[in-house]
């Protein structure tokens, strides 16, 4: 039993959904998140993931692709991969090494392996999201060559012009030049209250050119053929916020630079998505086995799980009218009213009734002013309402 062949029909099903959606585009968003287990007793089998001060801490960094419609309603992985730094470990420096004998080539390697599951017959467009972690050339380069669309936080001011040349102007300073094209309210959740805000934000755009890194030597700009390559930027700012974003996508209209600010909000969803694997399967804290296999195989199954459960959340948050018997059996609705001892409707609830139902199990207390019920009250109600769901049916069964 192995990894991948635990999560290749989830694959299969997420490129079927995929290819059978009528949304505008689909969102293949990319990102990474490190399990921390110094202290697990498989730590001798497990690499180096960083550091806290001068300590070396141990684990796994996982790297997953979520893809979503243009309705930011989750469609499931469709490529998930694993690495630790020590993998990596070589006594060339960085800028000596190609691509392949870097930790970011798992950024390259789900950009292809996505490709190959979703094949030519995917008449979709699939755009690329990922945040400042994905701005390098390696990724970018073929992003651009392929002519594919992609939204991807630049995290370097970097130099532009077809070569490096003294006096070439960088990224900040062709912005900074830029007229402001418009503007649009955005909400952003702030991190201390985690409260939804609305903000104002100015908008720019502009065309670059950036040249192939001075670091790359000679051979590895002619066996990958990399040279300059142009793309658009879209910068949206205010005076305490400011997303500049990397694209393919075009910039010839207002509309179109909101909505590139739109799909960048969207990775929202991944940050989620991994929360919900932290928060809820906890994920960074298991001692199941001393074989980092065995780990691994955990982790491809708690993330095929947790899509199921992030898809429920996020079904339950937004479409409120749903009947609650499309996502649940009639026996686990209703399982819940008996629970509570309340009298069970005639016709099955909306959704997020049943989705309320189960916050509640996990500690919720709703009320008019309070916020949302968060994942992790979620993921504590679904361990309830399993054996209560399972309890009802069978006591509900005629004999």
């Amino acid at each position: 039993m192995t990894k991948d062949r635990l999560i290749e029909p989830h694959y299969e099903q997420t490129a079927c959904r995929i290819k059978s959606s009528q949304s505008k585009y689909i969102l293949a968003i990319q990102d990474q998140m490190r399990l921390n287990y110094t202290h697990h007793p498989a730590k001798h089998d497990l690499g180096r993931i960083g550091k806290t001060g001068k300590t070396t801490q141990y684990g796994l960094i996982q790297h997953s692709v979520l893809c979503v419609d243009d309705r930011n309603e989750p469609l499931g992985l469709i490529d998930l991969s694993f690495f630790d730094f020590s993998e990596f470990e070589t006594e060339l420096h960085r800028d000596q090494r190609s691509i392949t004998e870097k930790t970011r080539c798992h950024w390259v390697d789900g950009l292809n392996r996505m490709r190959a599951r979703l094949g030519n017959e995917c008449s979709v467009p699939i755009i690329t999201v990922a945040d400042r972690e994905g701005d390098f050339y390696e990724w970018l380069q073929p992003l651009v060559l392929n002519r594919e669309a992609f939204v991807i936080r630049a995290q370097y001011n970097r130099v532009t012009g077809e070569t490096f040349k003294k006096g070439n102007k960088k990224l900040k300073t062709i912005l900074d030049e830029s007229p402001v094209l418009g503007e649009m309210e955005v909400m952003i959740q702030e991190v201390a209250s985690r409260e939804m805000t609305s903000i104002q934000l100015k908008l720019k755009a502009a065309q670059i050119t950036l040249p192939a890194p001075k670091h790359l030597n000679k051979e590895q700009i002619q066996v990958n053929q990399y040279s300059s390559i142009q793309l658009n930027v879209v910068c949206a700012y205010d005076g305490e916020h400011e997303w500049i974003l990397l694209t393919g996508l075009p910039i010839d209209t207002l509309e179109q630079l909101q909505e590139i600010v739109s799909i960048y909000q969207s990775r929202w969803h991944i940050e989620d998505y991994h929360k919900v694997l932290k928060t809820g399967y906890q994920v960074d804290e298991i001692y199941l086995h001393s074989s980092r296999e065995a780990i691994i195989n955990f982790l491809v199954l708690a993330s095929i799980s947790a899509c199921r459960l992030y898809w429920l959340i996020y079904v339950g948050r937004t479409e409120a009218e749903i009947s609650a018997d499309t996502l649940f059996e009639d026996f686990e609705w209703k399982s819940v009213y008996v629970y509570f001892k309340e009298p069970i409707p005639k016709k099955a609830p909306p959704v997020s009734t049943t989705m309320q139902y189960i916050a509640r199990l996990g500690g919720y207390k709703p009320s008019k002013k309070g916020q949302p019920p968060g994942i992790k009250t979620f993921w504590i109600g679904f361990q309830v309402f399993t054996p209560i769901a399972q309890m009802y049916r069978n006591m509900s069964r005629k004999t």
